[in-house]
């Protein structure tokens, strides 16, 4: 890979990654436009360390909140445990969990059928499409008051699931699974702060199990430099595009991104003819 080539992929893996556009629709798009056949596994791994490393630092705050009054919860007797649940954070953690396992399964079952739609743009067009039309059905939606005192179980389940849905190229993940918390009555902010937060085990993890599982290791011999620039290049993309996105949720403008969608699907398939 060159130089160049890495800059384009790990600035438009830090926008869109965040950026309700889908990342693997466009990167798919970009490598076949680069001719780039396959990304080493450890540059991808990479790439979504340096997002993961964005959302930290975007809610470090929230993050740690969730993981002292975890603590608290393992350490305290049984009417304090509930007491401390109740009061939300454990609860948040408990659902990113469950959603993260609904994901894993689906995904898990739908692999080889999945696996299919990769590398094939006119794919990752039409489904560009698709997450279209889902983030225009928000404009619909004034927001919710639901937040994680008063979601029951179903919602992890939903969002897992519509997480699994954005596996395809093309569907985004922040996307699916922000417009699914409205559709469902959530607040626009918990509607976020669940999207993004439930991003760190997901997407880097399922990046760091692809990497030890494959035991491809085409990328060990790329260039370290390259490697840090990849990783800061996302970071500081990803950071700057998750305060911008969190703006647009926050004001109701979300679906905004849905003429971007459509136009590069359009776009798309008259380059790709």
């Amino acid at each position: 890979m060159q130089l160049s080539d890495t800059l384009i992929l790990a600035l438009l893996q830090g926008v869109t990654e965040f950026f309700p556009i889908s990342s693997s629709g466009h990167l798919v798009l970009i490598q076949h436009m680069l001719g780039l056949k396959d990304v080493p596994i450890l540059y991808d791994l990479i790439l979504h360390l340096g997002t993961t490393v964005a959302v930290i630092l975007v809610y470090y705050r929230s993050i740690g909140e969730i993981l002292r009054d975890f603590l608290r919860w393992m350490i305290k007797g049984k009417v304090e445990r509930k007491e401390t649940y109740e009061s939300g954070n454990v609860k948040l953690l408990l659902y990113i969990l469950i959603s993260v396992a609904v994901t894993g399964i689906m995904g898990t079952l739908f692999k080889d059928m999945l696996s299919s739609f990769f590398y094939r743009p006119r794919f990752a067009l039409l489904f560009l499409a698709v997450t279209g039309v889902i983030l225009l059905m928000t404009v619909f939606i004034k927001g919710g008051e639901k937040d994680i005192k008063t979601v029951s179980v179903p919602f992890p389940l939903i969002i897992g699931a519509a997480q699994a849905f954005a596996i395809l190229p093309g569907i985004s993940r922040s996307g699916a699974t922000i417009a699914t918390g409205l559709f469902l009555g959530t607040q626009r902010a918990f509607a976020a702060l669940f999207s993004f937060l439930l991003a760190i085990p997901s997407v880097f993890g399922a990046s760091l199990f692809e990497f030890i599982t494959i035991h491809d290791h085409a990328g060990m011999g790329m260039n370290h430099g390259i490697l840090i620039t990849a990783f800061m290049v996302s970071l500081i993309a990803g950071f700057f595009s998750l305060k911008l996105l969190i703006r647009f949720v926050m004001g109701g403008k979300i679906y905004l991104f849905s003429f971007y969608c459509f136009a590069v699907s359009i776009a798309g398939a008259f380059i790709l003819q």
